[in-house]
């Protein structure tokens, strides 16, 4: 009896939480409307790139470039990316923190790439989402969306490069011309 009593409570207080929460996230969420339509199109966006960055990035020589892209678009060492990939986090969540980043570092001139990442991470790890992160630190999103749409141009190019490689590789050479024997 006191088991499924205990049960019970745990549930009615998971609710409650639940509910706390979510009405916390509601009530320091973007606040501007255009905002929240920018958060909600960078999310799409950013499975966009994923998809595109996971064709491209099919095999080592595709990531690599795909990495290089990304680091290129946002003035990153390429170690910076592979170690947020090692952090399980998608080429489109990358694209967001460097973006964001930048933004950050735009806002605050003493601060470093390495700085505003660890800050842009921080929040993201504690659970805000991406229109939270820019709200909280007075960023724009339509800046961040304009950049993770250049990067997913850059992804684009090598995805296009990666698929005409394979073609080439693909195609058989021509078979040599019949040596004619020398009569017997």
């Amino acid at each position: 009896m006191k088991i499924k009593w205990f049960g019970q409570l745990c549930a009615a207080a998971g609710a409650v939480a639940l509910v706390v929460a979510t009405a916390a996230a509601q009530s320091n969420g973007p606040v501007d409307p255009a905002e929240q339509k920018h958060a909600e199109r960078l999310e799409a966006e950013a499975k966009e790139l994923n998809a595109k960055a996971g064709k491209a990035a099919a095999t080592p020589a595709g990531e690599r470039r795909v990495t290089d892209a990304i680091a290129k678009d946002y003035k990153a060492d390429p170690s910076v990316v592979t170690d947020l990939r090692n952090r399980k986090m998608g080429y489109g969540e990358i694209a967001i923190a460097l973006a964001l980043s930048q933004e950050l570092m735009k806002q605050n001139k003493t601060m470093s790439q390495s700085q505003a990442l660890d800050t842009i991470l921080a929040k993201r790890t504690a659970g805000e989402g991406w229109g939270q992160i820019a709200h909280d630190l007075h960023l724009k999103l339509g800046h961040v969306r304009s950049e993770l749409k250049k990067a997913e141009k850059q992804v684009a190019r090598v995805e296009r490069a990666e698929k005409a490689e394979k073609v080439e590789k693909m195609e058989k050479p021509e078979k040599p011309a019949k040596v004619e024997r020398p009569g017997r």
